[in-house]
Order: structure tokens, then C-alpha cells, then sequence
């Protein structure tokens, strides 16, 4: 049986790729009669969602717009 040794731990010269950006973006959920749930694509446009909202409420019992801040990586 080998015997266990000390781990090593190198240090490593590292270069930033990517700068991180926060976005908002929207999405629309919406339930039917039968429990269904259902996304709209999420985006930036408030007003898209809304729209969506809008004409989904005719056919759907519950509509929501969500708000989600994420974190996008802008690349050099």
C-alpha cells in the first residue's frame, strides 16, 4: 500500500475572458383551467410581457410577469 503524501497546490496565473453584466429581463407565466403552465420567452421589454399578458388573459385563468436580474458575461 502506497503511503499518502502532502498535496501540492500550484499557483496559477489566470487571465479575465469575461466581465460580468446585469441584465433584467421579463416573462410571462400563465395558468389554464387545466393546472397548465406555460412561459412567454423571456426578454428585455416589459412591455412585450404586458402585451402578452394581455392576450393570454382571454384564455388562461392566472397570468404573471416576472422579474429575474441575471448575470450575462460580456467576453472581450
Amino acid at each position: 500500500m502506497a503511503q499518502q503524501t502532502d498535496i501540492e497546490i500550484k499557483k496559477v496565473e489566470v487571465k479575465e475572458v469575461a466581465m460580468s453584466t446585469k441584465k433584467t429581463i421579463y416573462v410571462c407565466a400563465c395558468w389554464n383551467t387545466h393546472a397548465i403552465l406555460s412561459f412567454n420567452t423571456p426578454s428585455e421589454s416589459k412591455e412585450m410581457q404586458e402585451n402578452y399578458a394581455l392576450q393570454m388573459s382571454k384564455y388562461s385563468e392566472h397570468t404573471c410577469i416576472y422579474k429575474f436580474d441575471i448575470d450575462i458575461p460580456k467576453y472581450k
